[in-house]
């Protein structure tokens, strides 16, 4: 009886380990998501490094620098909603072994451990919401540890444990951001603001994405987004096209919302006095 009392016990509490711990970071998951039509809105911010130069050519409808851009997005939701489902406080971070500009097919998306599995599906379906035919594929899905820190309103250190590392400044070191924001190509904003990439290191083997692109580029961008902006084609990487500056849509878009244009030639001029 003791024996069968044991053996029930180690049962138990094996169980209660695979049941309390997260499936999603302990086997990392291959998910879809259709979008299914609900109303959505994401406030908040995020910040991207990449291995691209500065100014970044991706933003302005040209080509990434080096034919690849392994890109990883850090993005805090402050508040915000799919359908019924709320976000408060969520953060993600996703990482592309190919390109970011495409959320067909993302490399690696990393859910905080704070995140429930309703909101990540919900965020899932948000994303699918993004591309054209309106269902992703995610191959790589992990729910893990995302640790920031946040310092004077512009120094943000992002890790997850053994795997990333993200340090950028939106300051480059100085009292006030040198850099402007401007109209720029990118998921969540149709502004964004180059920041000071001072460390960007991956290594998750799982996802064969292993890279140091340290003091390369780094952007960040308010979020105040909203399902209807897509539906309303209001968003400037609807009509990207990668031709090398934008295009005849995307200039009329930026007129039609007095988006600021960025002067590339002044970035890099700034971008000098700032080293």
């Amino acid at each position: 009886m003791k024996r069968v009392l044991k053996l029930g016990l180690v049962f138990c509490l094996v169980l209660a380990v695979v049941g309390t711990s997260s499936d999603h970071s302990l086997f990392p998951e291959h998910r879809s998501a259709i979008f299914d039509g609900e109303d959505w809105h994401l406030s908040g911010e995020g910040i991207v490094c990449c291995p691209c130069k500065v100014p970044c050519p991706c933003r302005t409808n040209n080509k990434a620098s080096f034919g690849h851009c392994e890109a990883a997005m850090y993005l805090h939701i402050r508040d915000g909603y799919y359908g019924k489902v709320k976000f408060c406080n969520t953060r993600v971070v996703n990482v592309s072994g190919d390109c970011a500009m495409t959320y067909d097919h993302l490399a690696a998306l990393y859910f905080d451990n704070s995140t429930s599995d309703e909101q990540q599906s919900a965020f899932l379906k948000l994303l699918a919401s993004f591309a054209p035919g309106h269902s992703t594929d995610f191959p790589y899905v992990r729910t893990v540890p995302i640790n920031v820190q946040i310092s004077g309103d512009h120094l943000y250190q992002v890790s997850i444990p053994g795997i990333l590392q993200m340090i950028v400044d939106r300051n480059w070191g100085l009292p006030q951001p040198p850099m402007p924001k401007f109209a720029g190509v990118d998921h969540f904003s149709n502004t964004l603001q180059y920041a000071q990439n001072l460390r960007y290191v991956m290594h998750d083997d799982g996802a064969k994405l292993n890279f140091d692109y340290s003091r390369r580029q780094a952007n960040y961008r308010d979020v105040d987004l909203d399902g209807q902006q897509y539906l309303a084609k209001k968003m400037l990487i609807q009509y990207q096209d990668s031709s090398g500056w934008f295009n005849a849509e995307q200039q009329r878009l930026i007129l039609e919302l007095n988006l600021p244009v960025p002067d590339l030639a002044e970035a890099r001029r700034l971008l000098k006095t700032s080293k």
